[in-house]
């Protein structure tokens, strides 16, 4: 099903090429036992906590975390887009079957025609999962799950007040949470919603997002206990992108390069806004020359900034796209990659700077 596929990947890093393995395995194995099917975003909170949420409601089902570098291959998307999904959640609309339902916020996915039986759709909601409950598709949900979807409309788009943290634990205990948290305050508790972001930070393999996926639709944000040692792994290494970004002197439009999975990319795009930087971008330069690139508009800026800087526009340009603050992409190679988002600045007007980490 998925062989001219797989075939073709074989220039991806190894994790890329594991969790390609691993996702078609799991959707002939599901097509084969007559499961529902639903695709949400991978390597996502918002698109995990849906997942969770479907988890819940749709016990008997599979669920498949897919990230945008999978739907947009194009060998890929031919039999992606063929399969008898039952519902698509936190991703574009990549089907040509009718769906069940279809369930998405990204402002890029504004002008392309979903085929869904039920479509909620809002490109400037918070994030998919909160959509997803506000839709009742799954019908009624838990109260514990309820609070992870409210905390998603935080993490999503990045909108946090205070910058990632550094502080460890041993148990949720430590926190003094209640069983069922009160839905009115749970964005108040930012410490929270890092613990509930970090813990899907650590998951990467397919396995990981099952995981995740059972503890977090049976136990709620008591779930996050289980993964508090790769937590406190991930805190460890956190103080050290801070001393990255440290040295990255500020400027309207700035851009960091590395290599793959060395450096913790949000805690150095977070600071460099916090530093001043109107937009930040990470540049993760994989093992065949590709660029993986995260774009975050600082949510400080006035609003005539924020009107000319929507970097889900540049993104567009790299075969990617997102929301007009925070959006991802992936280009062929750096040169590449820093010559379209040079054009994109000088256009505006801004500076920009690249620096090599």
């Amino acid at each position: 099903m998925f062989e001219n596929y797989l075939e073709s990947i074989t220039n991806l890093d190894s994790k890329y090429q594991e969790y390609a393995r691993d996702v078609t395995k799991h959707i002939e194995h599901s097509i084969d036992k007559g499961l529902e099917l639903y695709a949400t975003h991978s390597h996502c909170t918002d698109g995990g906590v849906a997942g969770s949420m479907i988890k819940y409601a749709k016990p008997n089902s599979a669920i498949v975390p897919l990230d945008y570098w999978m739907i947009n291959d194009e060998i890929a998307s031919n039999t992606l887009s063929q399969i008898d999904w039952s519902g698509i959640v936190d991703l574009k609309p990549f089907n040509n079957t009718k769906i069940g339902f279809w369930v998405d916020h990204h402002v890029s996915a504004m002008n392309i025609p979903p085929n869904a039986n039920k479509i909620r759709f809002d490109a400037y909601g918070d994030s998919g999962a909160y959509q997803l409950l506000l839709s009742n598709f799954l019908g009624g949900l838990p109260r514990h799950l309820v609070e992870l979807a409210i905390m998603t409309r935080t993490t999503d788009t990045a909108n946090y007040k205070t910058e990632p943290p550094i502080d460890k634990f041993n148990n949720l205990k430590e926190l003094n949470v209640p069983d069922f948290y009160d839905p009115e305050s749970i964005l108040d508790n930012e410490q929270r919603i890092w613990l509930l972001d970090d813990a899907w930070n650590t998951a990467h393999s397919l396995k990981d997002h099952f995981e995740l996926h059972k503890e977090l639709s049976r136990y709620g944000f008591l779930g996050i206990n289980k993964f508090l040692p790769k937590i406190n792994e991930l805190r460890d290494n956190r103080q050290k992108a801070y001393e990255a970004a440290d040295q990255i002197k500020p400027d309207d439009i700035v851009a960091f390069s590395y290599d793959s999975e060395t450096q913790d990319k949000f805690t150095i795009l977070r600071r460099l806004q916090t530093n001043g930087v109107k937009v930040a971008i990470s540049l993760s330069i994989q093992n065949n020359g590709g660029v993986k690139i995260s774009f975050r508009r600082n949510r400080r800026l006035d609003k005539s900034d924020s009107n000319k800087l929507k970097v889900n526009e540049v993104a567009i340009k790299m075969n990617g796209g997102g929301h007009e603050g925070a959006s991802g992409a992936y280009a062929n190679n750096l040169d590449e990659a820093l010559r379209i988002i040079n054009d994109w600045s000088q256009k505006l007007d801004y500076n920009f700077e690249h620096v090599s980490i």
